[in-house]
């Protein structure tokens, strides 16, 4: 059973007909039996996830805050539940899925099941109770199982597999260029110029995979004793990109404090155990399906650290626009959302020219 610590009532904004639900699954879920019993899971996950307890099995329920782009809500929950069967068949760590409902009427939204995998769960990369050791084979775990997410073939993750690679990097940033430019609350040189440097400097190597989009250790399930992953959560934002920005957004914590996630920003490597990002890197070359990574390392790897923490500046900016649209100007959270599109993007502007604004 997942841990105590990471549960909760379900939150008055996400609840739902709990008896409708069970007499739902007891049409369609074969096994099913009742009581049912509804906990939330704690964390900041894109979207919301429960976890359903009746007699001999436990389940676990993902339904969607907001649509994906261009989609109903229905159509993004039957996206992702292809894409999670497609990853389960294909042998990747996820839960098994069982049931996909795109009837609003029973719970007010649609939603899928998947099995629960129990094991530990850590929302602090800090890794806080672990020795040197631990800390070192979990980070290790990680960069494997992100390996394993980049070597799968998208053909057969049921995305849409054109675009990827060269075409995600441009594709993405100018559909960040116009999020920012709508959102813009600030004159910052650094963003200023990066809108100009990234798109006039995306690395022509061409490498498309699944992206998770979202990769970092509060997603993960590692087995109950063994540093090695056993469930990878969160695939709300998976689409065919590519993998070395993926990699990226995996190591922002190492650059960015982002109010409520956690970081990695001045720790002691050496004696927490915990890999610094160079020796990060390694062990994701170490593990990766592709030969040339293995053997070469990664090119051009500032520009996919700047790519990604435009990426930060960008989602932070829209969180400080519609903060100030609702009269939020002075609360903390707010300020703090503030500070960070400034700081990232020097940081950002730092890694492929220099100079901060």
């Amino acid at each position: 059973m997942q841990a105590a610590e990471n549960l909760t009532p379900v939150q008055p904004h996400h609840r739902f007909d709990e008896a409708r639900l069970a007499a739902y699954l007891a049409k369609h879920l074969p096994d099913f039996k009742t009581p049912l019993t509804v906990q939330q899971f704690k964390g900041n996950a894109v979207n919301p996830a429960f976890l359903l307890h009746s007699p001999g099995r436990n389940l676990v329920l993902r339904k969607r805050a907001l649509p994906k782009k261009g989609c109903t809500m229905a159509e993004s929950i039957q996206r992702d539940y292809t894409l999670l069967t497609a990853l389960h068949k294909a042998g990747m760590p996820v839960g098994m899925p069982h049931l996909c409902c795109l009837d609003e009427d029973v719970i007010g939204t649609p939603f899928y099941l998947l099995e629960h995998v129990p094991g530990r769960h850590f929302r602090d990369p800090n890794l806080p109770g672990m020795d040197p050791k631990q800390r070192h084979a979990l980070y290790d775990a990680m960069a494997a199982a992100l390996a394993q997410v980049h070597a799968l073939d998208p053909a057969i993750t049921g995305l849409p597999v054109n675009g990827g690679g060269r075409d995600y990097l441009v594709r993405q940033i100018g559909m960040l260029t116009e999020q920012y430019r709508a959102n813009r609350t600030d004159d910052i040189g650094a963003v200023e110029r990066l809108l100009e440097w990234l798109p006039a400097n995306v690395p022509q190597e061409q490498m498309t995979s699944l992206m998770h989009g979202n990769f970092r250790l509060e997603n993960l399930i590692f087995h109950a004793s063994e540093p090695r992953v056993i469930a990878i959560h969160d695939w709300d934002l998976a689409l065919i990109g590519h993998p070395l920005a993926d990699l990226a957004i995996n190591c922002m914590p190492y650059r960015v404090t982002i109010p409520g996630m956690g970081s990695l920003q001045g720790i002691d490597f050496i004696d927490s155990g915990i890999p610094g990002e160079p020796d990060y890197l390694a062990a994701y070359c170490r593990h990766s399906f592709d030969a040339n990574i293995r053997d070469n390392g990664i090119a051009h790897w500032n520009f996919y650290l700047a790519f990604a923490l435009f990426r930060v500046a960008v989602m932070a900016q829209g969180i400080v626009k519609r903060g100030l649209e609702k009269g939020g100007a002075a609360t903390p959270t707010l300020k703090a959302y503030a500070a960070v599109v400034r700081s990232v993007a020097n940081q950002a502007w730092n890694l492929v020219d220099g100079g901060d604004d």
